[in-house]
């Protein structure tokens, strides 16, 4: 019978460096998914598409016929009642890709120790039952603010957060939290530290 993989929900508030865990993982040789790339590959559905459509005309569709995403959240962001529809419609299907990824990572002949899935909207989706640990990235406010700034995201990342959860709400609900405001070096170090602690239990 196969071992299953720890399951991490990885989460944080926005500019704290996600991405950069999740890479860190991976590097180790752990299988890792984002949510993000789950609605990447969504999208590129007839099916998906034709009830974006559906829903909200046309102009969510880029010149090439496939859905664009800026326009899509243009389209919802300032208007709950049309990002509530679309959180909807695309969380049972971002979850159901995710339980056939952990169930493919647990049936292959070697499985791993522990699966690491990131998502900004873990908490929100109300879905952490589905997670044996979620770890929570945390940095100041004013190194995230600092990062967003480089990347030109800060005004965008302040209508994202209005609907998220506080750091403090998050960090609490958290089972263990993963400081991000060092060096690349720094990082690498609490990520070591992390697998030690429930990859090689």
């Amino acid at each position: 019978m196969s071992r299953r993989p720890l399951v991490i929900g990885l989460t944080g508030a926005i500019g704290v460096g996600k991405s950069s865990v999740l890479a860190a993982f991976a590097l180790r040789g752990y299988p890792v998914l984002s949510a993000d790339a789950v609605v990447h590959d969504l999208y590129l559905r007839a099916s998906v598409r034709d009830q974006l459509v559906a829903q909200f005309g046309a102009d969510v569709l880029g010149a090439d016929g496939e859905v664009d995403r800026p326009a899509l959240a243009r389209r919802c962001f300032g208007d709950g009642e049309a990002l509530a529809w679309l959180e909807g419609f695309l969380h049972p299907l971002v979850f159901d890709q995710f339980a056939a990824w952990v169930e493919q990572c647990t049936t292959t002949a070697n499985p791993p120790a522990l699966v690491v899935y990131e998502s900004p909207l873990l908490f929100e989706a109300g879905q952490t039952d589905r997670f044996d640990r979620v770890l929570v990235v945390t940095a100041p406010e004013t190194t995230r603010r600092s990062r967003l700034e480089e990347r030109g995201q800060l005004e965008r990342a302040a209508d994202r957060e209005a609907r998220l959860w506080s750091t403090e709400r998050r960090e609490a609900a958290a089972d263990d939290l993963l400081d991000n405001a060092g060096t690349h070096e720094q990082l690498q170090e609490a990520v070591d530290g992390y697998i030690a602690r429930y990859a090689e239990r």
